[in-house]
């Protein structure tokens, strides 16, 4: 792909409608395009904004009024949207089957915030693998890498090496994820590079816990309380489950 061929499809990759392999082509571009990356990051931004920041109006009373009146052969059951379903039952009118299609086609349209966050990490951990990019400290001591994040975050992440485990530590990096300048753990098991992303647990409503595979890169997702990681490589993901069960157990806090 080439940078016209990202323009283009930004929006489709962002909601999720790319295909397997153009979705791999697009991600792969921008591991080795900043000017791409940063128009992605500014189209993330503003979608971010208007979900969060523009105004909310009442439905008018008359509008209301008559919507119940076009229903009221069959009210549909109120369920929360945040359920990703819609209740079955909503009338035969016209109206009744056109709202239920409009929300529907809303639901399955509008891209799951956690999926968006999932795509950066990948395409960041993408980039890494470019020449220069996988550390800003190259170290296998946790106790040079620890201190180096030490004043460029507001975290401090833990960093343990698990070199006699068979993932030595490399190094550490800091990188951008969701709107957040994040820390990045580097480290490896044989071949593959393991990037251990980890920043402050607030702000999206994560589903911690939460094992993904996306374009043949696995991620492992959880929190102690007051920072998240989610562990991201192409190591299988037994592997990673297990790198994942180490670094827990040395840093207990972890849950």
């Amino acid at each position: 792909m080439n940078c016209k061929d990202i323009e283009q499809l930004q929006h489709a990759f962002v909601d999720q409608e790319l295909d397997p392999a153009n979705a791999q082509a697009f991600a792969e571009h921008l591991a080795a395009c900043p000017s791409c990356t940063k128009q992605l990051e500014a189209l993330s931004a503003v979608r971010q904004a208007i979900k969060t920041q523009t105004t909310r109006h009442a439905l008018p009373s008359e509008l209301s009024a008559k919507i119940a009146r076009m229903t009221a052969t069959d009210r549909p059951t109120v369920i929360p949207l945040s359920k990703k379903w819609l209740p079955l039952k909503w009338g035969t009118t016209g109206a009744g089957l056109a709202m239920a299609a409009c929300l529907a086609f809303l639901i399955i349209a509008s891209p799951n915030e956690q999926y968006l966050v999932e795509q950066e990490l990948i395409a960041s951990h993408i980039r890494s693998l470019q020449d220069g990019h996988l550390t800003d400290v190259i170290s296998t001591d946790q106790h040079t890498v620890k201190p180096w994040f030490n004043g460029r975050l507001d975290v401090s992440p833990p960093v343990t090496d698990f070199s006699t485990s068979g993932f030595p530590l490399i190094g550490g990096r800091l990188d951008y994820v969701d709107h957040h300048t994040v820390a990045v753990i580097v480290y490896r098991y044989n071949a593959h590079v393991i990037n251990l992303f980890v920043w402050p647990a607030g702000g999206l409503d994560m589903d911690f816990g939460k094992v993904s595979a996306q374009q043949g890169y696995n991620m492992r997702h959880w929190h102690d309380g007051d920072l998240q990681f989610w562990a991201v490589s192409d190591v299988n993901p037994v592997k990673l489950s297990e790198f994942e069960s180490l670094y827990r157990s040395q840093n207990p806090k972890t849950h």
